[in-house]
């Protein structure tokens, strides 16, 4: 059964299970701008955070929020091992109703127009289409309002 039990903030030591993940083509080629993955890099941004999403004591996914005013982007990384088996959907929601960022007024994810796999994750989510037409670089906005 598909179980998210905690988030944590990213460490160093967990730096090596996504440069893991980026070996899957479709994850490095979707996600490559968050390439390269030093820790520093990751670390040190005030308006960005990464966290490790766990089904138990298995990291099930990564995901990342750049804040910008009361606007969260967010972008989801789900183990390679775990998709298309309900974990993207299962880290939104509990992403979405975690009282650490219950502040947020805003959700946003910008989603290539041809990636079904996660346009439909995180509608299922309950994070909706803004526009139907893809922006100037070929990206779908989806937005979720508190």
């Amino acid at each position: 059964m598909v179980s998210i039990d905690r988030f944590q903030i990213l460490k160093e030591p967990e730096l090596k299970i996504l440069e893991h993940w980026f070996k899957n083509d479709n994850i490095r080629r979707r996600m490559d701008a968050m390439l390269p993955l030093g820790y520093e890099r990751v670390s040190k941004d005030e308006d960005d955070t990464i966290i490790m999403a766990y089904d138990g004591q298995l990291p099930a996914g990564m995901v990342s929020m750049e804040f910008v005013e009361e606007r969260v982007y967010i972008g989801l990384i789900v183990n390679p091992l775990y998709q298309l088996q309900g974990y993207g959907k299962q880290i939104l929601q509990k992403l979405l109703t975690d009282p650490d960022v219950n502040s947020v007024r805003e959700w946003a994810a910008c989603i290539e127009k041809d990636n079904r796999i996660s346009l439909s994750c995180f509608q299922a989510a309950g994070i909706t289409l803004e526009d139907t037409e893809p922006d100037e670089d070929g990206f779908l906005t989806l937005i979720l309002r508190s």
